[in-house]
């Protein structure tokens, strides 16, 4: 799904954004459009409407990429048992579903200038891989969707299984993948009292970004992304995007 700006003459660059999980696989891209599902998540609605252009894909399992619309969760970890086995990961697939949507912007007459990435929850955990993955995304907001796979277990907290990637604990948990972005900016919004993502562990995450690449901002709530956050992100991630436009 391809949302537009209406006025095309005042339109910067362009974003693909990426849905929650929230254990609906129903929902996918049409609740980033606002069309169904929980009105704080249609902010791909909202970042059309201040002039940015937003590809919103389903990513495997969800909406109209459903594998078992009777068990999602089931299929989903047949899906990431059957990849791995096969030497791959479901975090490998989402990024290169992401690293094509990407590309089909890259490619797309429609669209002038840098492009991001946005996502909550999921959306954030994809949105960071493929940052640390694709450097043509020169911008990003990850909303309530990183922290540290070394708190996962502490906490004994259940995630999706794209986040257990073979040997990514041993070799720096997640910390590795903030410090393989580079020469981008990125906007990561945490609740302080989100029960999948302890605090601090988030902040020990960003403090692993290199100097200059991350900007932080923390609200009294949970696992959410309220109206004055993603208003914030949609103006930072339009301001990043201008600001990454080659000059003259």
């Amino acid at each position: 799904m391809f949302l537009r700006p209406i006025d095309d003459d005042h339109q910067v660059g362009a974003v693909v954004a990426v849905h929650q999980h929230a254990g609906n696989y129903a929902l996918g891209k049409s609740e980033l459009a606002g069309l169904e599902g929980d009105p704080q998540m249609a902010f791909a609605a909202e970042l059309a409407e201040s002039g940015v252009p937003a590809l919103v894909p389903d990513l495997l399992g969800f909406e109209e990429r459903q594998r078992d619309a009777v068990d999602g969760r089931l299929a989903e970890n047949r899906d990431a048992q059957d990849l791995l086995a096969g030497g791959s990961t479901l975090q490998g697939v989402h990024t290169r579903d992401i690293a094509m949507a990407t590309s089909w912007l890259e490619a797309c007459d429609d669209v002038t200038g840098p492009l991001g990435i946005v996502g909550h929850s999921l959306g954030g955990q994809v949105g960071l891989f493929n940052l640390a993955c694709d450097p043509r995304l020169r911008a990003g907001v990850l909303s309530c969707g990183i922290g540290t796979l070394e708190s996962f277990e502490r906490e004994g907290i259940s995630h999706n299984p794209a986040w257990f990637v073979p040997n990514l604990r041993k070799a720096g948990d997640v910390h590795l993948v903030a410090q393989a972005i580079e020469n981008q900016r990125v906007l990561i919004v945490a609740g302080q009292e989100d029960p999948l993502f302890p605090f601090q562990d988030v902040q020990s995450l960003v403090s692993s970004f290199r100097e200059g690449v991350a900007d932080f901002v923390s609200f009294d709530g949970g696992h959410a992304f309220p109206s004055a956050q993603r208003g914030h992100a949609v103006s930072w991630l339009k301001a990043s995007l201008i600001a990454a436009q080659p000059t003259p």
